[in-house]
């Protein structure tokens, strides 16, 4: 992002996509809070206009009142907003884009996909996008980032189809073995706790580096450090063993806790390509992967609607194919799975 915004001598538009948790919503508001002087990035979760009734003019009135804020400006007047949407907003960021001098303002949607149900429940009109391009063309110091499970291209409707020559796709991936152990050890400045490599190897093998499931296994450790020695006065070390990550397993705290990110993986797979929930069914009981035979034979899926589906788990990170052995990318999720049966 800084390359795009801060380096570059033209502003793009972009947008963050990848699977469940993975820090598309943390990338967006530490850029809105850590901004550079020559970039000012406001942030809007589209999912707080679920239940909107008063169309693109309240979309519009969510953005300038995180504009507002962040500009120390007076919100664009609501009335009129209401009354004329399109005309007011564009008029509204125009007199931001003269307060921000020489500041570009990126808009950043999250959870973008909400742009669809609104449209398809009638309280956005069809050509909302073509809106929204319409307010970069205005000006080359306005982008927008979007950020949400799927790029653009993969939104079933032809809503999106504005913004696709010109929006940057950025993926937002697991985290790799180093970085794994590196946000582990060092959550803070002020961490006195440490891990034996051991038993960073393990939570990387349950979790693939997925961050958020990285970051609960590592608050639910330092929980039972401090309830050992702390609630229950047990003298312990200072140091993490894959026997304190396998109690931590055992104990199911994580899957309570993590419920969020693993029903949301699975309702994630019951859109789009039928199939998805039936493979994730028969891998679960192969930990080591199975063939993608063997998947057919389980499932009883025809042939182009297994590979369809099997592409968009493996799009969405929920699978992972090596030489023709299918398996989870994170085998928390497979136990999850399993469990479900």
């Amino acid at each position: 992002l800084e390359e795009l915004w801060v380096m570059s001598s033209q502003l793009q538009s972009v947008v963050l996509y990848g699977h469940r948790r993975m820090g598309k919503t943390s990338i967006l508001r530490n850029f809105a809070n850590c901004s550079g002087s020559d970039i000012q990035v406001v942030y809007v979760n589209l999912q707080n206009l679920a239940a909107i009734s008063q169309g693109m003019g309240e979309v519009f009135l969510a953005i300038g009142d995180e504009i507002s804020v962040a500009l120390n400006f007076p919100p664009p007047d609501t009335d009129e907003l209401l009354r004329l949407p399109q005309r007011t907003f564009k008029l509204y960021l125009k007199q931001a884009i003269q307060k921000l001098e020489n500041k570009c303002l990126i808009i950043a949607l999250d959870e973008f996909e909400e742009i669809e149900n609104l449209i398809n429940a009638q309280q956005l009109p069809p050509n909302f996008m073509a809106v929204l391009r319409g307010f970069v063309q205005m000006s080359p110091k306005i982008a927008f980032a979007f950020a949400g499970l799927h790029t653009l291209e993969e939104m079933t409707e032809d809503y999106f189809q504005p913004f696709f020559a010109s929006v940057i796709p950025i993926r937002i991936g697991f985290l790799n073995r180093a970085t794994t152990s590196q946000l582990l050890a060092n959550p803070n400045p002020d961490f006195l706790l440490t891990y034996e490599p051991e038993a960073m190897d393990r939570i990387y093998d349950l979790t693939f580096g997925q961050p958020y499931l990285v970051q609960l296994l590592g608050f639910l450790l330092v929980r039972r450090y401090n309830d050992q020695m702390f609630e229950q006065g047990r003298p312990r070390e200072s140091v993490f063993t894959v026997a304190d990550v396998e109690a931590v397993i055992r104990q199911n705290e994580l899957f309570q806790n993590g419920r969020y990110y693993f029903t949301g993986v699975w309702g994630q797979a019951a859109q789009d390509a039928p199939g998805q929930q039936d493979i994730l069914r028969g891998l679960a009981d192969y930990p080591e992967g199975c063939s993608r035979a063997t998947i057919q034979e389980i499932t009883g899926l025809e042939e182009s609607i297994l590979n369809d589906a099997l592409e968009t788990l493996a799009r969405h990170d929920v699978i992972i194919e090596t030489e023709g052995n299918l398996r989870f990318a994170v085998e928390l999720f497979r136990r999850w799975v399993e469990s479900q049966e």
